[in-house]
């Protein structure tokens, strides 16, 4: 139902970071396209987004990932979030959307 969102975000997220839906997917664990998955997650989830919702997404895409990793992956950002004012500023971007 908030796919387009959720795609919105994707689009934010990719375009300010530099990277690519490939990257983005790819089942790496380095650090910047791992925040990058967390941040989208975190983001969705503030929109209200239940963690299933944001996975069935995420599979349309071509990621099949685990609910508990989601679930670690938004605690994580929310945490990087809370500690880190940089992050804060950047989610805030990240969070305009046009609907």
């Amino acid at each position: 139902m908030k796919e387009y969102i959720f795609k919105q975000y994707l689009d934010n997220i990719l375009n300010h970071l530099g990277i690519s839906l490939e990257e983005l997917l790819d089942e790496t664990k380095e650090r910047r396209i791992t925040e990058a998955r967390y941040i989208l997650y975190f983001l969705c989830q503030q929109r209200g987004m239940q963690i299933a919702e944001i996975q069935s997404y995420m599979k349309a895409q071509g990621f099949d990932v685990a609910l508990s990793t989601m679930t670690r992956g938004v605690e994580k950002a929310k945490e990087i979030v809370d500690n880190d004012p940089d992050y804060k500023y950047i989610v805030r971007k990240l969070e305009n959307i046009e609907l």
